[in-house]
Formats: structure tokens, C-alpha cells, sequence
């Protein structure tokens, strides 16, 4: 099954919407704004069509995007009735392993799909696949479907939806992915009444002072360095997340106090995972592909922001692993 192959147009997709009525929505694991920005603009906008939508995620939504939860969004995929359902929309999800689907088996389910995404790495795995990776956001491309004519009106609340995965895939379009194209899109649903201040004050300006000072002191505390200062990376004890109380799906954006550090090139969180040591990368350099890294490390994503997992019982190992494959990076160019 190549990419190729399967690869479908915004317009068939558009198709797709307004063809069927019994909607299953599925994102990846650990949902990022992107995701949920996606996925929530999708699950109204085809309320309004008059379509039956539901919206599954693998887990509690975390704390800052309580506001733009729409009512209705399943939190388990265990039980669920198949026969409610007559198409699935995969969003955001590059590898049927990463959707959010617990433990159901991804070939068991019995439902023509469609799958939209921007990830270079997507095996385009559906019976349609809308793939683009020049896309900042998948949110992008959901906003670009409901404008080819999907069924219904792109209301300010769903244009503010869109906003909220563009601002969070695009870093407050502060990041390389940040395109004409996508400023245009942006303009464009500002125009649609996008609440765009409501977006940036939950997104950047909401953090509560517990997580503040976690950040702090992982600063202070658990910063580390290698590659001449070209690497940076933290890794967040346990303990010290127990110590604030903090919930690591409420801190999506904890990566950015790395990636403001003058002279590190490619920066890492690493946290504990039951299998070894999970790891979150960003590139500040476009030569420098954490994509190629990722997909080494049992991983995936874009090729200056991926994950990936190393397997490996010590941190000591698992530090020694990531210095390997950053300093073959480095060394590549």
C-alpha cells in the first residue's frame, strides 16, 4: 500500500462529508492542540450538517482545552457498537498504532475510512487518505475540506476550533512550518470571526503557578547538555511531578523553555515510560532531522518535531543512546 496509491483530493474528502451520516472520529495517542483542534472543529461542523458524530480520545482532556470541549467526546474506545457507525475519519494520525483506539484492533473494525493528516511519515493505511504534508496543521487541511463545500457553514465557534490547532501546530507562528499559506488561512478564518485572543490567552497565558514552578526548577535542576551545548534536554523525575502535582498532559508546551536556549540546536524531554525512556524532540535547524531520529527510535513525526521511545532500563543508557543518534545528526552535514 503505497501513499501514492490511496491519496485522495480535498474535494473527495469533501464528498466523503456530505455522503455519510454515522460519524466515528479517532486522533492519535496523547492528543496534542493540533488534535484537538482538529477533531473538535470536525465533530461540530458535522453536528451542523446534521450529521450523528462522535469524537473518540484516549484519555481525560486536559485543563487548558477545557473551553473549547464540545459536549459529546468519548473518552474510552472499549464498547463501542459498530453498527452506530458507517465511516471512520482518522485525523492527525500517521500510523494505525498511534490511534486512539485502546486495544481494539485497527484491522477488525469494519468501516470505510478516510484519513486526514500532515505528517511526512503517514502510511496512508485507510481506504482514502487526504496526505499533506506541506499542511502546517491538520487543522489546516480540515479547513480547507470545509471550504471545498463539505455540507455546512464554517460557524464562529468552528473557525475558532481551526484557529486553535493552526496556533498550536504552528507554535503561535513562531515555527519553520509557519507559511504563506497558512497566514492566509489563518486571515482567513479571523475573518469568520475566529475568537483568535480567547485562543492565545488559554494557549500561552493561562499557566497555573504549580506548573511554573515545576518548569523552574527542571531549569534550575534537571537541565543537561551535550554536543557543545548543541543538545539540550531535561528529564522530569517522578518525583518531581508528584512534588507539584502536576499533569504532564497539561504541559504541551514545557519544550519551548529548551528551545529557547541560545546554541542548542535539538532539544529532548525525556520522561519514564514502562518500557524504557520516552522521548519528545525539537529541531531549531532545518538541517537537523529529530524526524530521521524518531524513526530510529521506535518513533515517528515531523522532521524538526517527532518522538520517540528508547528501550533501555537506565536513564544513564538511554542519555548515551540519544547523544549517539544527536551527534550522528550533527556529524551527518
Amino acid at each position: 500500500m503505497t501513499m501514492e496509491k490511496n491519496k485522495t483530493s480535498i474535494e473527495k474528502a469533501a464528498e466523503l462529508l456530505r455522503k455519510y451520516n454515522n460519524f466515528l472520529i479517532v486522533t492519535h495517542e496523547n492528543p496534542d492542540g493540533d488534535a484537538f483542534g482538529s477533531g473538535f472543529a470536525l465533530l461540530q461542523y458535522l453536528r451542523l450538517a446534521g450529521k450523528n458524530v462522535e469524537l473518540l480520545l484516549p484519555e481525560q482532556i486536559p485543563e487548558k482545552y477545557s473551553d473549547f470541549t464540545p459536549s459529546g467526546c468519548l473518552t474510552y474506545a472499549t464498547g463501542l457498537d459498530w453498527a452506530n457507525f458507517d465511516f471512520i475519519i482518522y485525523l492527525d494520525t500517521p500510523m494505525p498504532k498511534r490511534a486512539a483506539l485502546s486495544d481494539l484492533n485497527f484491522k477488525n473494525i469494519p468501516l470505510p475510512s478516510l484519513n486526514i493528516d500532515h505528517h511526512p511519515d503517514n502510511i496512508a493505511y485507510a481506504q482514502w487518505n487526504l496526505l499533506i504534508p506541506g499542511a502546517a496543521a491538520t487543522a489546516e487541511i480540515i479547513f480547507m475540506i470545509f471550504r471545498a463545500g463539505a455540507g455546512a457553514k464554517i460557524t464562529p465557534e468552528i473557525a475558532s476550533l481551526l484557529m486553535l490547532g493552526i496556533v498550536m501546530d504552528t507554535g503561535g507562528f513562531r515555527f519553520d512550518n509557519t507559511s504563506p499559506k497558512v497566514m492566509r488561512h489563518a486571515a482567513e478564518l479571523l475573518e469568520l470571526d475566529a475568537d483568535y485572543h480567547h485562543v492565545i490567552n488559554e494557549m500561552f497565558f493561562s499557566t497555573p503557578i504549580s506548573q511554573l514552578q515545576f518548569q523552574a526548577e527542571l531549569v534550575s535542576h534537571h537541565l543537561k547538555k551535550a554536543c557543545l551545548g548543541r543538545l539540550a534536554w531535561f528529564y522530569v523525575p517522578p518525583g518531581l511531578v508528584e512534588k507539584y502535582d502536576v499533569n504532564m498532559r497539561n504541559t504541551e508546551g514545557l519544550i519551548e523553555a529548551l528551545r529557547a536556549i541560545r546554541g542548542a540546536e535539538i532539544v529532548v524531554i525525556m520522561q519514564n515510560h514502562e518500557m524504557g525512556f520516552k522521548i519528545s524532540m525539537r529541531s531549531k535547524n532545518p538541517e537537523y532531522s529529530v524526524g530521521s531520529i524518531a524513526r530510529k527510535l521506535n518513533g515517528g513525526g515531523h522532521e524538526m518535531a517527532a518522538g520517540g521511545l528508547i528501550k533501555t532500563a537506565t536513564l544513564a543508557d538511554a542519555e548515551k543512546i540519544l547523544i549517539s543518534h544527536v551527534e550522528g545528526v550533527f556529524n551527518a552535514l
